[in-house]
């Protein structure tokens, strides 16, 4: 009978070092969800405020006014306005000059100028 109680008392006293292991392993899981669970809600407050921005970025009126202050850009006349005919009437050579300058090849066109 002592044999038994020993091996009880033993079984015990390991039973009773694994929970108290297991139960500090488990605050330390607990605490590194926590920890973890505040980052995320960081993050995401971080991303709200980005979208903000992003939001007050985009705005069309914003972006308008930037643009009319920055830009000096002035609505197209109908007059600067050409058709292709009118561009390969006008430019003919000299596009093909300027075309094969570009790309490296001379041109019938050029060689006869």
């Amino acid at each position: 009978m002592r044999q038994t109680t020993v091996l009880t008392l033993l079984l015990a006293a390991v039973m009773s070092v694994a929970l108290f292991f297991l139960k500090y392993e488990v605050t330390d899981l607990e605490e590194e969800l926590n920890i973890l669970n505040k980052a995320i809600v960081a993050d995401q407050e971080g991303i709200h405020v980005l979208k903000a921005e992003w939001s007050h970025l985009n705005d069309v009126a914003r972006i308008k006014d930037l643009a009319s202050r920055y830009l000096k850009m002035k609505p197209t006349q109908p007059t600067q306005i050409k058709s292709v005919e009118e561009l390969s009437d006008q430019d003919g050579d000299e596009q093909a000059i300027s075309a094969d300058k570009i790309s490296g090849k001379s041109s019938r066109r050029g060689s006869r100028r």
